[in-house]
């Protein structure tokens, strides 16, 4: 009688252990051992430090069951803005200040934030972005020519210069008995790239100056003019 007592106790033992629990439910989740239909709370806990979210994190799947993963598995998974867009066709300007440049063609526009109307990008989210840029021009002239980011405010009332390359052009006449020999002394190309923070709703725009007129080149491959927008955090 003892032994068959101590057989149900097993018995019993084992099915406790590897049957599920559900608190506040009475149909718990069969992916899960432990089904908690309420708030959770832990009373004793350890505080993770720097180096442990270096590592993993826990986070809740679209179920609501737990899972550990890499730290860097959640960054490559979050939807942060990613945009490149170009000039595909030339654009000409008289001599001017600071007048906007509209890349009108998007390779990509992750979070569809950036306007190829307007060449405007828009920032869904509060956040830190990498802004690079790129013009070239079909023929360098004597002049002043400048390549500028610019923020604008959510409002729209106030629009501040982040970062630009300015420097004037340069060009070299060589008369050498019956030849005549022109040399740029300066690039054809201004490019700029800088970190910007932005809450959500200001703006990115992109202009140009120019003491002379100017044609800035554009193709179909965007090699010539483009930009790129990127959240970094």
């Amino acid at each position: 009688m003892p032994k068959i007592l101590l057989f149900f106790s097993l018995l019993l033992t084992c099915f406790i252990a590897h049957s599920q629990v559900g608190i506040g439910t009475t149909d718990p989740h069969p992916d899960v051992m432990l089904d908690v239909n309420g708030g959770l709370r832990i009373r004793n806990y350890n505080d993770g430090s720097n180096d442990a979210a270096k590592d993993s994190l826990v986070v809740l799947d679209g179920r609501g069951v737990v899972h550990r993963i890499a730290t860097s598995t959640l960054l490559a998974n979050m939807d942060k803005s990613l945009v490149k867009a170009k000039l595909t066709s030339n654009f000409s300007i008289a001599l001017g200040s600071y007048i906007p440049i509209v890349f009108n063609s998007e390779d990509f526009d992750i979070k569809n934030e950036f306007d190829p109307t307007t060449g405007v990008f828009t920032a869904l989210n509060d956040g830190i972005y990498r802004v690079t840029a790129q013009i070239k021009t079909a023929n360098v002239s004597v002049g002043d020519l400048g390549l500028a980011v610019y923020k604008t405010n959510a409002a729209g009332t106030t629009s501040t210069k982040i970062a630009e390359e300015y420097f004037i052009n340069v060009a070299v006449n060589i008369n050498i008995i019956a030849l005549t020999l022109n040399l740029n002394v300066s690039p054809p190309t201004r490019s700029v790239s800088t970190l910007i923070q932005l809450n959500a709703g200001e703006k990115i725009s992109f202009r140009l100056f120019s003491a002379v007129a100017v044609n800035v080149l554009g193709s179909a491959g965007g090699s010539d003019s483009f930009c790129t927008i990127e959240q970094v955090r």
